[in-house]
């Protein structure tokens, strides 16, 4: 008689144990998913932060070029502008010595 409760005792022991290992497996495999899930996310947002800072890359590049180009642009404009000023003064200058000989030819 004495066995019968020892075996009612290690029965649900053992019983509870497996309910164990199961809830251990159980919370083990759910476990992984959250770390899958995560590590997803994780790839995912490297993933586009790294798109993006492509993306940011290629406006500068852009942007740089731009700037160097209009820089370019200012330039010409400039050599331009100076040498149309200058030859502006060489015309003026040409124009008042022209006018200087005039006079000294009408006042002689």
């Amino acid at each position: 008689m004495e066995e019968s409760p020892l075996k009612e005792e290690l029965y649900q022991t053992q019983t509870e144990n497996r309910h164990l290992k199961d809830t251990i497996i159980s919370l083990r495999n759910e476990l992984e998913k959250q770390n899958i899930g995560i590590e997803e996310r994780v790839q995912k947002a490297l993933a586009d932060a790294n798109d993006k800072i492509k993306q940011l890359k290629e406006t500068i590049v852009a942007l740089r070029d731009s700037m160097e180009g209009q820089k370019i642009e200012f330039e010409d404009k400039v050599l331009y502008t100076e040498r149309a000023a200058r030859d502006d003064i060489k015309q003026l200058e040409e124009m008042i010595s022209a006018l200087r000989d005039q006079l000294e030819k009408s006042g002689k």
